[in-house]
């Protein structure tokens, strides 16, 4: 544990050299930042991380599907649910 903080800094930049970044639209501005290291451990409970656990089985689960209609039939493109401007 020890080592992890006292090499937060080199760790950062290794984040930074690899490109370990995530966007965000903000007014209508795509901004990417880096990955944020921390580290401090984030104790979840049980209780919360069932919860958690649900929600983020769900969330991959849509991207995938997503991804998958996207890259074949367009289906959710083609339903207007998802608008494509060129």
């Amino acid at each position: 544990m020890e080592d992890l903080i006292l090499n937060s800094h080199q760790i950062n930049e290794q984040l930074a050299r690899y490109g370990v970044k995530f966007g965000i639209y903000k007014n209508g501005v795509f901004n990417e930042r880096l990955f944020p290291y921390d580290p401090i451990p984030r104790i979840i409970s049980a209780g919360d991380w069932e919860n958690l656990s649900k929600g983020l089985v769900q969330r991959v689960t849509a991207l995938n599907l997503f991804l998958e209609d996207i890259y074949s039939g367009k289906q959710i493109i083609k339903d207007g649910i998802v608008r494509v401007f060129f």
